[in-house]
């Protein structure tokens, strides 16, 4: 599974060419074996490149430090860097079209395999940045980066903004503060930086900030006229793509109910932005989602006429 299946990203056609990358340490790895296969047969069957970087194949600390296990969430950062320029280096061969990296954690898991990802790419009219929205907290464990010039712009800002200092919630609580200020320049005021912590502690490495940290993104980007959600947000060259139809990145509600940075929100709220039976994907730890994805794909390949999973 970790080595990179090349297919539609070597042929030349008008279509977005999609790439799919993830990252797992060993642990997780094992963990999730069941969706990992099915992520790479999805992939095969669509015509999309995968690839699963690993502690041996990817070095994390090229990009910063690592000095305690959760730094290994900043190794997105890393794996997107060396994606991007195989991907740039391929596209001489290639003419037309667009390449899509759809970077999902690898604690994600494919529920509606019969909708290809080009479906979310139309759906979000091509942007070059497409997240899963939702009035609770923006989260990057999946989405999609064109690579282009707006696309390698907002990444060289967000790994610039991610490469120094502690953050509550890791790649994702810094990227809140290179959003506000990538999207917002000079009208943001940097009200949310005080959750960043310039020194590590080894007694507490994760700042324990992360829902004051989300709370403050989502107060900003509304007084900088980008509040939630979807197509309300304006934003030229990012898609916040809503909906059980076109969302692929929520979380179970009982687990979002049972969240302390969720306490102060109401169930119903909860349930209004969580995963529901239909969804593209779930995010979760829980390993009966992993094994629910392979038995849809296979039915599903099978279903196609492919046998091989």
């Amino acid at each position: 599974v970790g080595a990179a299946v090349l297919a539609r990203g070597e042929e030349d056609h008008a279509g977005p060419r999609v790439h799919m990358v993830t990252f797992a340490t060993d642990m997780y790895y094992d963990r999730f074996t069941d969706s990992l296969r099915a992520k790479e047969a999805y992939a095969k069957r669509w015509g999309y490149t995968w690839e699963v970087f690993n502690e041996n194949t990817l070095r994390c600390s090229d990009f910063r430090p690592h000095r305690w296990r959760g730094d290994f969430r900043y190794c997105k950062l890393e794996a997107l860097r060396v994606v991007w320029k195989r991907i740039r280096d391929q596209r001489k061969k290639a003419t037309g079209g667009v390449d899509y990296i759809f970077w999902h954690d690898v604690d994600t898991h494919i529920m509606r395999p019969e909708t290809p990802l080009e479906a979310f790419i139309e759906a979000a009219g091509r942007a070059a940045v497409v997240f899963t929205d939702n009035a609770l907290s923006l989260n990057n464990g999946v989405f999609f980066l064109a690579v282009s010039k707006q696309g390698g712009k907002f990444l060289k800002s967000w790994r610039s903004g991610c490469r120094t200092g502690e953050w509550p919630w890791a790649d994702n609580g810094c990227m809140y503060e290179v959003l506000l200020s990538f999207l917002g320049g000079d009208r943001y005021s940097g009200r949310c930086r005080q959750y960043r912590e310039s020194e590590l502690s080894q007694h507490r490495p994760e700042p324990p900030t992360g829902a004051e940290n989300m709370r403050c993104f989502n107060e900003e980007m509304q007084s900088l006229g980008m509040g939630c959600c979807g197509q309300d947000r304006g934003i030229e060259g990012f898609a916040f793509l809503t909906g059980p139809q076109d969302s692929f990145n929520h979380h179970p509600c009982h687990e979002l109910e049972q969240s302390r940075e969720f306490a102060t929100e109401s169930r119903e709220s909860i349930r209004i932005h969580c995963f529901s039976d239909g969804m593209f994907m779930v995010h979760t730890k829980n390993v009966s989602y992993a094994d629910e994805s392979l038995l849809r794909v296979r039915r599903f390949v099978g279903a196609q006429g492919q046998t091989e999973l």
